[in-house]
């Protein structure tokens, strides 16, 4: 008899508790979608616009075909990335997004800008928007302009970098690497993504 007096209690609770401490549903359009129940993930095509946002940090997607995870909060993107967050923008083949990690993986014809201050191009690159950190790797170009800065001792050449660092929120290259050992990185197969251990 208890237990039925507690149990309205306990529902109104659950429906209390605020909806921010929970990950907001990414927006999705594409021109073909699906739910596939099976494999835990949005399957789309054509046209593909995702809108991910998590604690206030949102993350916009642009390509030509994705998987989202909504329960894990990933997205894996392929064929004519285009990726904002804030004022940086990344276009690239691939690219795998962990919005509760707040990182994005981005490989193959790598292309970043921060507006006004530099352009990059690389064979890949790591961003993590929780150190406000990017990291560029393989066969680097960087553009500076009048508003880049960089750490001392540090000067910008006309060449290739193995490795380059840059902050985005001071608009400051940190590292400059002509030789450096390049990570491998590889965009992981969305069908071996445990999201219950994320």
């Amino acid at each position: 008899m208890k237990l039925l007096k507690i149990l309205p209690l306990i529902m109104l609770l659950i429906f209390l508790i605020p909806a921010k401490s929970f990950a907001a549903m990414p927006k999705i359009e594409a021109g073909q979608q699906y739910y596939d129940v099976f494999k835990g993930y949005f399957v789309l095509k054509d046209s593909v616009r995702v809108e991910m946002n998590n604690r206030g940090v949102t993350a916009i997607i642009k390509a030509d075909g994705a998987k989202v995870n909504v329960v894990s909060q990933k997205c894996w993107a392929e064929g004519n990335v285009k990726l904002s967050h804030d004022n940086e923008n990344f276009s690239c083949d691939n690219a795998y997004i962990q919005l509760r990690n707040k990182t994005a993986e981005v490989v193959g014809n790598v292309n970043f800008s921060n507006k006004d201050v530099l352009n990059v191009t690389a064979d890949t690159a790591v961003f993590n928007w929780g150190n406000k950190l990017v990291d560029f790797y393989g066969n680097v170009k960087v553009k500076g302009e009048k508003n880049l800065q960089l750490e001392d001792g540090l000067k910008l050449k006309k060449k290739k970098y193995s490795h380059v660092r840059y902050n985005v929120i001071e608009k400051k290259i940190i590292l400059l690497e002509e030789k450096s050992k390049i990570p491998t990185i590889e965009i992981p197969n969305p069908d071996d993504d445990k999201s219950e251990e994320n």
